[in-house]
């Protein structure tokens, strides 16, 4: 790392080298400038100052030339024609001292004085021609006087031309001396500013690997950290989800939410799950974590209890939420399963007793029946008599066949899956609650398209059990019904509000072989099961009933039975009432996939 005191010392080193080259630059711009100027001011004046001279220098040739051709013929066209060239002889003569070109020329020689001299004498040369009659025999005469007197003006405008040539050339000379020295300082400035540059490069250079080489290590190890903390996620057992709390966008998840909710994101259980938390969650303070208690419905019948905690945390540089949800389905059920054993082990046992204290007086009675239908047979007119005994045989047998039940069902399971008749067991269960159903006038019905033989595996006690359950629930329902409260009937585990059904009570209960699998349906036509409890239907303790109704145990029991049988068991509305759907492997399908 760099200590702040030679970041201090690098950074002040590196403002002075930037200055130095600043200034080096603009010194060499400079002179640059300069030495352009300089070369463009010879040129023009190269161009310029000897053009004057060589001008009125070529007027006054021009001007003698008249005078020589006039002298010869003279004439009127003649005279006109030389006025006209000393005219413009006349206007050259000031160029040469009063303008840009003139005063360049009058820093090389002096021409002032001798072209005024003669300004005012060409003036007095041009009235004297304007004057002359071309028929006049003197007049070829004057105008050799004239041109003679014009003589000393040729030769200083000679003089000037030549002093012009000479400093043009030394002009020139200097021009070439110039080119061939173009840059000799620009080139040193540009040569030591390129080197500072250069060191500054160099420096800043050398600081930028340092930075680079602190900020890739910094990065390899941010690197590693992610690297190692997303393979702890990986690996562990709870559900781990990160979401954008913006758009409720899910970032990330593990194996094991894959397995709870789905492997791919665009999976419609995903806004769904997400939907699912929020509610749990209801407003959370992101700045802090909180815990989170939640059901979760995989798929119909199949809700899984969760538990954990949301808060938020910086995930891929941004600020994102975190839930961690451990399934706690199995503890709870685990739980519920120990209660509900040792209430079973109670009632087995009190059955047990009660059934034999039972069976003592009914095997007297029917014993007593037995021997006053022998003593009756014999007498005249006891026929009367004879019925009245066959009825009280028949509720004594009733009686038998309850307590048999009721020792059935009292019994603890043996946990041992064994096949048994799928036909057999729905007909048992019924026949435990017929009466019931009676005394409640609700029909009760089974229909069967399975043959007596379709065996499925299972603990035969459990499933009966679940069958009475179902039933049961109807029965309630119904009850409910008839109660008229605003709150209808509920199914044992969440039947939430019901509707009249429409005509009579009844209960339907149909055994069906789909696909070599055996299906029982079990339907009422009580009102039904609101649409929002349908997903928590199979949810422990979830439950709409009075204390005294129920504990919401029973559909939950009813799954883990189901599941325990490889099968799977789903709640939907269907003709006015609930509808419940076992679906089960039979014995056959089982023995040929452990073949497989």
């Amino acid at each position: 790392m760099i200590s702040s005191r030679n970041k201090r010392s690098l950074g002040l080193l590196k403002l002075g080298l930037v200055v130095a080259s600043v200034a080096l630059f603009l010194a060499t711009a400079l002179v640059y400038v300069s030495q352009t100027r300089q070369q463009a001011f010879l040129t023009a004046t190269i161009r310029s100052s000897g053009w004057v001279a060589y001008q009125a220098q070529l007027e006054f040739v021009r001007a003698q030339a008249e005078f020589a051709k006039l002298a010869i013929v003279p004439s009127a066209l003649g005279i006109d024609k030389l006025m006209l060239r000393l005219e413009i002889l006349r206007s050259r003569l000031p160029l040469l001292y009063d303008s840009d070109e003139g005063r360049v020329l009058s820093d090389v020689v002096d021409t002032r004085g001798p072209t005024q001299i003669f300004e005012a004498r060409l003036d007095q040369i041009i009235d004297d021609v304007a004057r002359l009659d071309p028929e006049d025999g003197d007049t070829a005469a004057q105008l050799r006087e004239l041109s003679t007197e014009l003589e000393p003006l040729g030769e200083a405008l000679q003089t000037i031309l030549m002093e012009s040539v000479a400093y043009n050339q030394e002009i020139f000379r200097r021009e070439r001396a110039l080119a061939q020295r173009p840059g000799a300082t620009p080139l040193l400035l540009l040569f030591i500013s390129g080197a500072c540059l250069a060191a500054v490069l160099i420096l800043q250079s050398r600081r930028d690997r340092i930075r680079m080489g602190e900020i890739v290590e910094a990065q390899a190890t941010l690197a590693a950290v992610e690297e190692n903390l997303r393979a702890v996620i990986q690996a562990v057992p709870a559900c781990v989800v990160v979401i954008d709390p913006d758009t409720d966008h899910v970032s990330f998840f593990n194996p094991s939410a894959a397995d709870l909710v789905s492997p791919s994101l665009d999976d419609p259980a995903w806004p769904r799950f997400v939907n699912a938390v929020r509610v749990a969650a209801g407003e959370p303070d992101t700045s802090r974590w909180g815990a989170l208690t939640m059901g979760y419905a995989r798929s119909p019948g199949d809700i899984v209890s969760l538990r954990g905690s949301v808060g938020s945390v910086l995930w891929e540089r941004r600020q994102q939420q975190l839930i961690v949800l451990v399934d706690t389905s199995r503890v709870r059920n685990a739980e519920l399963q120990v209660m509900q054993a040792a209430k079973l082990a109670t009632l087995g046992e009190m059955a047990t007793a009660i059934a034999h204290e039972l069976n003592q007086p009914l095997a007297v009675i029917k014993m007593a029946v037995a021997n006053a239908r022998r003593l009756l047979d014999p007498l005249p007119g006891g026929e009367p008599v004879a019925a009245k005994l066959e009825r009280i045989s028949a509720q004594v047998d009733r009686a038998k066949r309850i307590t048999d039940q009721v020792r059935r069902y009292g019994r603890m399971p043996t946990e041992q899956l064994l096949p048994f008749s799928l036909r057999h067991a729905v007909e048992l269960a019924a026949g435990f609650v017929a009466e019931q159903f009676r005394a409640a006038n609700i029909r009760l019905s089974i229909e069967t398209s399975a043959p007596a033989e379709l065996l499925v595996f299972g603990e035969q006690t459990m499933f009966e059990q679940v069958i009475v359950n179902l039933l049961i629930n109807a029965r309630d329902a119904y009850e409910t019904q008839d109660e008229d409260r605003p709150e209808a009937a509920h199914h044992e585990g969440g039947a939430g509000d019901r509707q009249s059904g429409a005509g009579e009570r009844e209960v339907q209960v149909a055994i069906r072989l789909e696909n070599a699998r055996a299906v029982v349906l079990v339907q009422d036509n009580a009102g039904g099961v609101p649409p929002e409890m349908l997903e928590r239907l199979f949810e422990p303790f979830a439950t709409t009933k009075p204390t005294e109704k129920g504990t919401g145990l029973g559909l939950s029991l009813a799954r883990s039975v189901i599941r325990d049988m490889n099968g799977t068991i789903v709640a939907e509305n269907s003709g006015g009432g609930a509808r419940f759907v076992i679906n089960l492997p039979t014995s056959h399908a089982l023995a040929a996939q452990d073949a497989a």
